[in-house]
């Protein structure tokens, strides 16, 4: 009964219950990194030759084709699906066939990696609020924020890098930041962390060094052991290692990867062996469009957002100094290199979906602003945390991806589905995405009205409000918590 009384064990079951409850279907860059799974476990290799027409995200060497990504989603994603087909005799995923939208494993792996540890973030996210002063129902706001009312949501049931990385450079620093025995264990695991987000998409790469350099920062300012900057590197250097000997066994050399060997002209047009990220001089211009702009504004798709900057202002008058500057330097860097990208919309989204992983460290200024904020600061952040919730259920009902075409992906590309309109050329035949009362109960959505389809979420948010009320019910503040959400 204990634990019904901290915010993080009720957080960790909304948000992975919540992400359990879709099943969206496979594009091209969810295909790219689960068809390497596939075919390690499956055949023990890492060419994805048969599984090639799942996806046009590919590389071709030496007559194979090979997922064009980093390999860290990829590995993290194999023990997950080969215990999901041990315990579901799921059969091996066909070969030869061409590309499809759904596959029972698709489901299980996705869950097991990017919902599985977005819902960790989430309760990372509660802890560090609670480090920063927040009583429990404001730091549970926090991390059911970040979880549902945030892009995070879409990409927490797409087998993308982004929710991975998001995790793996979140956990880093909560190590980094908290002191605690075994001060040089704990540095070499926030170093391997850091280290394998870049594994997972080398475009964090900046975020890792940044995390490097902070405890650098504390160990120059004593405190931190010395020590715990060369156990850092030893952590970070295992990851880097994984990544060389991928290259050398796909590519025959440690300094190539996927990125080189594009099929298609559109990327490798932009990729190349010199630049294998494709950056370019930051285009300024687009710099509104992802901030506030209607296709890809962050804050159009994670209102809560907007209380980052004064969060931001709060933690320098607290002088949480170490906090604000990673938090801040870790944002520019994510969006400096998204500035820097030809392919800058992401394709096939919900919101900036390169902005992704600089989320967590947008929710953390917003903890240090709720720590001293009275009623009316905790208000608005509900307000706002409720309209990116019900924005971010109306992109996962339908899909989680709108094309980078659709200039008003709210309110031309969702509101229509759930209007009833017909049914765009993109949408491939299909309104709503597979959650789990279509599947318990498949004639139920063939009988509604083409504009009901949304009777198939109540039962999810059913449960969220269930469950969040009985959260507040459990949880009990502290006496210095006296300014929380409810007396």
């Amino acid at each position: 009964m204990r634990s019904l009384r901290r915010p993080g064990p009720w957080v960790f079951v909304i948000l992975l219950a919540s992400y359990s409850y879709f099943w969206q279907g496979r594009d091209w860059n969810v295909a790219s990194r689960l068809m390497l799974s596939y075919a390690l476990v499956d055949r023990g290799t890492l060419s994805i030759d048969g599984l090639d027409d799942q996806t046009g995200d590919i590389a071709r060497y030496r007559g194979h084709f090979y997922s064009d990504k980093t390999p860290g989603f990829s590995l993290l994603a194999v023990p997950v699906y080969a215990a999901a087909k041990w315990c579901l005799k799921l059969p091996d995923h066909p070969l030869n066939r061409p590309g499809f939208a759904h596959w029972p494993a698709d489901y299980w792996a996705t869950l097991g990696t990017c919902g599985l540890l977005s819902a960790l973030s989430g309760v990372i996210l509660v802890g560090l609020a609670r480090d920063l002063g927040c009583g429990p129902r404001r730091s549970a706001l926090i991390g059911l924020a970040y979880g549902l009312a945030t892009p995070a949501f879409a990409y927490a049931t797409l087998a993308y890098g982004h929710q991975v990385a998001a995790f793996a450079l979140l956990a880093s620093f909560a190590i980094l930041w908290r002191d605690g025995p075994r001060p040089r264990l704990r540095a070499m695991v926030a170093g391997f962390l850091a280290s394998y987000a870049s594994v997972v998409e080398l475009q964090v790469g900046p975020v890792s060094a940044i995390l490097g350099l902070y405890l650098l920062a504390l160990a120059i300012g004593k405190k931190r052991p010395p020590a715990t900057v060369i156990t850092f590197g030893l952590g970070a250097a295992v990851p880097t290692l994984i990544l060389l000997s991928y290259n050398t066994l796909a590519f025959g050399s440690p300094w190539r990867m996927g990125y080189f060997y594009e099929v298609l002209d559109r990327f490798s047009e932009v990729h190349s062996s010199s630049n294998p990220l494709g950056l370019r001089r930051p285009d300024w211009s687009r710099l509104a469009e992802l901030i506030w702009g209607e296709r890809r504004g962050l804050v159009r798709f994670a209102p809560i957002v907007l209380l980052t900057i004064p969060g931001l202002v709060a933690l320098g008058v607290r002088r949480f100094w170490g906090l604000a500057v990673v938090s801040a330097a870790t944002m520019a860097s994510v969006l400096l290199v998204n500035l820097s990208y030809p392919e800058w919309t992401g394709g096939w989204s919900t919101g900036p979906r390169l902005l992704v992983p600089l989320l967590p460290f947008a929710m953390l200024p917003v903890a240090g602003l709720l720590a001293v904020g009275g009623r009316g600061t905790a208000l608005l952040a509900l307000g706002l945390a409720l309209l990116g919730a019900a924005i971010m259920l109306g992109f996962e009902a339908v899909g989680a991806r709108v094309p980078d075409a659709v200039a008003r992906p709210l309110v031309e590309g969702v509101w229509p589905l759930w209007r009833g309109d017909p049914l765009p050329g993109w949408a491939f035949g299909q309104r709503y995405a597979r959650n789990l009362a279509t599947l318990a109960f498949p004639g139920v959505l063939r009988r509604l009205p083409t504009w009901a389809g949304w009777v198939t979420l109540l039962p999810l948010v059913a449960f969220q409000l269930t469950s969040i009320i009985l959260m507040i019910r459990f949880i009990k503040a502290r006496p210095e918590d006296a300014a929380d959400l409810s007396p």
